[in-house]
């Protein structure tokens, strides 16, 4: 049961007046058009102070109760600066991101939330070298066994905090470059 193509139902015209790229593959990387909305990237400015704020925190926050030690300056060279500017360029990722009209990923969101709170649980542990030995917040009310507590778990949540905002930082550059195109099964 062959056809000839003079009895097909196509007429010849109409064969003529199809588009040429009709039989052409799909395009292969096409994005959506992305949805701004107009308070698009607060989340990242507000990201970006409270990692600034924890920052601070972290060197600093135990001169707020009169402990003011030697480790004020270390961390005030080191840990200090480097985790705020990991949280500047997670807000960072995080306004390209909705300028861009794309969705933040929520593993960075639950990643940047926790880095916050292990480096504010750090900035309460972390002793400091005085004249009286080594003090921190919670050896002023917990004693000398809340002390050794602290000491043990500080060091282990500033390692979490930083690793975290590293992870942080990641997960929003790749939310910032968009989602992968979609790829049938007859692109392979």
């Amino acid at each position: 049961m062959s056809e000839n193509p003079s009895s097909s139902p196509v007429s010849p015209e109409a064969a003529e007046q199809t588009p040429a790229d009709a039989w052409e593959a799909p395009q292969q990387g096409v994005r959506p058009d992305p949805v701004r909305t107009p308070h698009a990237g607060i989340f990242g400015y507000v990201a970006a102070v409270i990692g600034i704020a924890v920052a601070l925190w972290i060197v600093a926050g135990r001169t707020l109760v009169g402990i003011d030690g030697d480790l004020v300056r270390w961390f005030a060279y080191s840990l200090g600066p480097v985790y705020a500017i990991l949280n500047i360029f997670v807000g960072r990722n995080i306004i390209l991101t909705a300028k861009r009209g794309y969705n933040l990923r929520p593993s960075a969101v639950a990643t940047l939330i926790i880095s916050w709170v292990s480096g504010i649980g750090f900035g309460f542990l972390v002793p400091d070298i005085t004249e009286h030995g080594l003090v921190s917040m919670v050896s002023l009310s917990g004693g000398e066994v809340a002390q050794e507590i602290g000491i043990g778990v500080a060091n282990p949540l500033a390692t979490v905090s930083v690793t975290l905002a590293i992870f942080a930082l990641v997960l929003s550059g790749l939310s910032a470059r968009g989602p992968k195109p979609p790829v049938d099964e007859e692109d392979y």
